[in-house]
């Protein structure tokens, strides 16, 4: 016998929107509301700290100066300034040619540390030690750093005096200070740690296995070195240099005190444009052109990752 409409035993239909579906939808509403503030403060971040500051240094970029008083525009021509007017192009030249080799050197001395770290240190406590040393430099202020540098290049420096004292010169040298040499030697020494720290993180992820399975199939060990590890360690290396040239580049500290005249890079003009000329147009065009160059490097860095990835 069938059980009766409205009895305990009669199964009825199953309405859409009911209890089972309110609690679908509100675990949806509440993982979407779960998901917005999570995504809120990195967002608000991102458009107050950068996007709105970019925004703004586009526009004045587009502006004009009369009489220190800026006067908004809609003209590209402090951009077309950069390029062709002296000593712009010129400036902007000299510091990407000292970023590169503040980049280049710092990889050289980063590389052998990093893979001695991942490789060769098998003891927590040296690795611990090591790690120290490379981080503990950057406890000093960067006033201080770069101002010991001046003291060491110093014509009663360190280096002089040592010379001296082999009787290899007869009076000290003034041609390793006040320079490009010393700026590119001082902002080698200030960012070699960030070298250091991207090369090791990428040589960290390579397995052993495949050092391991390298040396049983015969491969010596430079073989092993150049056709496994540092075409595996290259995204490391790209973006350590990256950040080093990118880092000296900018960098206007280090030639306010051990450059000279031939030292005087990009950020010091900036400098200058804002402080003593009052050209914020122009100092806002130099930014975009940075802006852009790194833009640019960051992207062929990826690019050139990809492609090392697809050969592995």
């Amino acid at each position: 016998m069938s059980a009766a409409p409205g009895t305990a035993g009669s199964v009825g239909p199953v309405v859409p929107g009911g209890p089972s579906g309110a609690d679908g939808s509100g675990a949806a509403g509440r993982g979407r509301r779960q998901l917005m503030i999570w995504l809120v403060p990195p967002l608000l971040w991102f458009t107050v700290f950068m996007l709105i500051p970019y925004c703004m240094l586009f526009y004045y970029s587009l502006g004009s100066t009369e009489y220190m008083t800026f006067k908004p525009g809609f003209s590209l021509a402090n951009l077309g300034r950069v390029f062709c007017e002296e000593p712009y192009l010129s400036v902007l030249l000299k510091s990407a040619r000292i970023g590169a080799f503040t980049a280049i050197g710092a990889t050289i001395l980063a590389y052998p540390v990093a893979f001695c770290l991942a490789f060769h240190t098998r003891s927590a406590r040296a690795k611990l030690l090591i790690y120290l040393l490379v981080i503990v430099p950057w406890w000093a202020a960067y006033l201080v750093k770069a101002y010991a540098w001046k003291t060491i290049l110093g014509t009663n420096g360190i280096i002089n005096a040592l010379l001296l004292e082999l009787h290899l010169i007869h009076e000290p040298l003034t041609l390793i200070l006040y320079n490009q040499f010393s700026v590119i030697l001082t902002l080698i020494y200030i960012f070699t740690p960030f070298s250091i720290l991207s090369i090791y993180a990428q040589l960290e992820r390579i397995p052993t296995s495949i050092v391991e399975a390298s040396s049983n199939l015969g491969a010596t060990t430079f073989e092993t070195l150049t056709k496994i590890i540092i075409p595996l360690s290259l995204p490391g290396v790209l973006a350590g240099a990256i950040i080093t040239f990118a880092l000296a580049t900018g960098d206007f500290i280090a030639p306010a005190l051990v450059g000279g005249p031939d030292a005087v890079m990009i950020s010091n003009v900036v400098i200058n444009l804002l402080g003593v000329a009052f050209d914020w147009p122009m100092a806002a065009s130099i930014g975009i052109v940075v802006i852009g160059v790194g833009t640019a490097l960051i992207s062929v860095s990826q690019y050139l990752e990809h492609r090392a990835q697809a050969r592995f």
